[in-house]
């Protein structure tokens, strides 16, 4: 067992912060939790105890609770059971009060910095409808306030915004999996003892609001990078957040993310029933809000192959894009342009086999700004595997390239798959000098993007 690595290295550094041998902390357990009286419990730890929880052991309730509130006395500030001990199950609940909410997001920003190495989250493709209605139907706080030792105002809020600003950018620019350790890492240093400073209820909700921002952008980086599990736990924890600042129309947009990451992992009827539920719950919501919920729903009926709902969900995105013309959108909002509606309008066609309706889409949607390099990307290889569908291959890998190339700069597992199906979709072409040039290109460069 002494030869195993550390894993919960977030344990270690609070025992080393908190100037305690593994023995020591071993005895004051068993004294708090003598003192407490559990019932006829008799608790036992020693050194070696300490160390089964360094390398990955999990004890008994209410152990976790006693070395959470040893280590608090110790270090001066609130440490949690979760963040100790989190399993991966637990960021899949849905808090709901603000304290819990904030206790649950910083103990899963903390998890991962401190035990990223060694977490593996699965996906749960039920779990986002249970989120999405407790998110729709469970009270939120009457008030957010917190008492503190730091006293938190709207300038930190501010600077909280700005820096999703460059985050976002970087996660456009050079994909998901570049710099979300780095959010990661702000989220745990810089937004986790806000959370639990001292603030009004105004400013409270504000810095939710702002924290739920920042946490969704992460989990957007982990679906991008392909830690779909992860993702997931950090789209509910987002949920949880924007709940409590009060924020429903940031709440249908993690929803809108939830559905795409159901679609592209071919949940498509669930993805469908969480991109209406964002919707029909927030009809308020800006106009371009509700476009990207309804072309996540359509990709979702396109998916099950029912394509009378596929239409009617474009026809309602249109009429709200329409109507967002003249509205300002939210800076979090991504993703809703003329040119990703056009990207997934076409995505939807492929779906349902419809490769020459859905090639006409395609100039609109590769006219994206230039720093949405990995959104051109997708557009550009969607592209690519409709005209290989309508059997124009030497145009079909003249688009890929561009694509591919993209890849390789990109730190986009998303891009990379997507490439890989539409390298695999080439087999029946596969004694054509293009498509032989092509795949020599396409396994050279994916191997070095690797």
């Amino acid at each position: 067992m002494g030869s195993r690595p550390i894993s919960n290295t977030y344990l270690a550094a609070l025992i080393s912060e908190a100037g305690l041998s593994n023995a020591a902390l071993a005895r004051h357990v068993n004294q708090l939790g003598a003192h407490r009286r559990y019932g006829e419990l008799r608790l036992r730890y020693d050194s070696s105890s300490v160390n089964r929880w360094l390398r990955g052991a999990v004890p008994d309730a209410p152990t976790p609770a006693l070395i959470a509130e040893v280590l608090s006395r110790r270090v001066n500030r609130r440490v949690t059971a979760a963040e100790v001990f989190a399993a991966g199950d637990a960021f899949l609940e849905f808090p709901t009060s603000a304290s819990g909410a904030a206790d649950s997001a910083t103990a899963l920003w903390r998890q991962t910095v401190h035990r990223r190495d060694f977490l593996t989250y699965a996906f749960m493709a039920g779990a986002g409808l249970e989120a999405g209605w407790r998110w729709a139907f469970a009270p939120a706080a009457a008030q957010v306030t917190a008492t503190g030792r730091r006293r938190v105002g709207m300038a930190d809020v501010e600077r909280l915004l700005a820096a999703r600003q460059d985050f976002a950018d970087l996660d456009r620019r050079h994909g998901g999996g570049h710099a979300r350790a780095w959010l990661t890492d702000y989220l745990d240093r810089e937004v986790a003892p806000l959370l639990h400073g001292s603030y009004r209820d105004s400013v409270g909700r504000a810095l939710f609001a702002a924290a739920a921002v920042l946490t969704e952008t992460v989990s957007y980086m982990a679906f991008d990078d392909g830690d779909h599990g992860l993702a997931q736990r950090f789209s509910i924890q987002a949920l949880a957040l924007a709940k409590q600042a009060g924020d429903a129309a940031f709440g249908s947009y993690v929803m809108s993310n939830m559905a795409a990451q159901l679609v592209y992992l071919g949940e498509g009827p669930k993805a469908a029933q969480v991109a209406r539920a964002g919707w029909m719950t927030s009809q308020n919501a800006p106009a371009a809000l509700l476009a990207r919920l309804h072309t996540t729903e359509a990709r979702g009926h396109a998916l099950a192959g029912e394509t009378g709902e596929v239409r009617a969900a474009l026809d309602r995105a249109a009429q709200a894009l329409d109507r967002a013309a003249t509205q300002q959108a939210p800076e979090w909002l991504g993703a809703s342009s003329p040119a990703h509606h056009a990207g997934s309008t076409m995505h939807c066609l492929f779906d349902l086999g419809r490769f020459a309706e859905a090639a006409r889409h395609g100039p609109a949607a590769l006219d994206l700004p230039t720093d949405n390099v990995r959104a051109r990307a997708l557009h550009q290889i969607l592209l690519a595997r409709v005209q290989a569908g309508l059997g124009d291959v030497e145009h079909s890998c003249d688009t890929a390239r561009t694509a591919l190339h993209a890849a390789a700069r990109l730190r986009s597992r998303r891009l990379r798959e997507r490439i890989r199906e539409y390298h695999g979709g080439l087999a029946a072409h596969r004694t054509a000098p293009v498509v032989q040039a092509w795949q020599d290109e396409a396994r050279e460069l994916l191997a070095a993007a690797a």
